[in-house]
Formats: C-alpha cells, sequence, structure tokens
C-alpha cells in the first residue's frame, strides 16, 4: 500500500467512526422526540436535522474519497498554500 492509499484508509477509518457516533446519536435523540412537546419539541428535531445532515455528508464525503474524487485533496494534505474550491459543473 502506498502512503497516498495509506492516507486515504485512515481518513475513511476515520469518518467511519465519525457515521457510527453520529448514526448513535440520531437513534438516541429520536427516542427522546417521544416525551417533548412545543418548543422543546421543535429544538430537538432542529437538532435532529443537524445530525442527519452530518452523517449525510460524511458518508458522501467517504464516497468521494473512495471514487478517488478528492486525490488533489489528498496529493495537498501537507501543503498549506492549497485551497480547493468547487468546480464549475
Amino acid at each position: 500500500m502506498d502512503e497516498k492509499e495509506y492516507i486515504k484508509k485512515t481518513i475513511i477509518q476515520f469518518l467511519n467512526l465519525c457515521v457510527n457516533y453520529s448514526e448513535g446519536s440520531i437513534n438516541r435523540k429520536t427516542k427522546r422526540l417521544e416525551n417533548l412537546i412545543g418548543k422543546d419539541l421543535d429544538s430537538a428535531n432542529k437538532e435532529l436535522a443537524k445530525w442527519k445532515n452530518y452523517k449525510q455528508f460524511t458518508e458522501y464525503t467517504i464516497k468521494e474519497i473512495l471514487s478517488g474524487d478528492l486525490d488533489e485533496w489528498i496529493d495537498n494534505i501537507d501543503n498549506p498554500e492549497f485551497n480547493p474550491t468547487p468546480n464549475n459543473e
């Protein structure tokens, strides 16, 4: 395994931990909704939506790393001058 693949594997392992943690948090927060009403329920739903978005974004990032879409980022991981920008697609 070359250095680039090792870095990708390590990042993916970390992100998978983040996904697993977020799944647990989402499950706990969902169970708590049963006992909430009014503003507390609204606030809890907003917090739950944030966790769901975080999980979805993290899963998408894993897919981008696996597909090679973020290889330029990996290649420049130690380059403080690198500043990725969105494609104009």
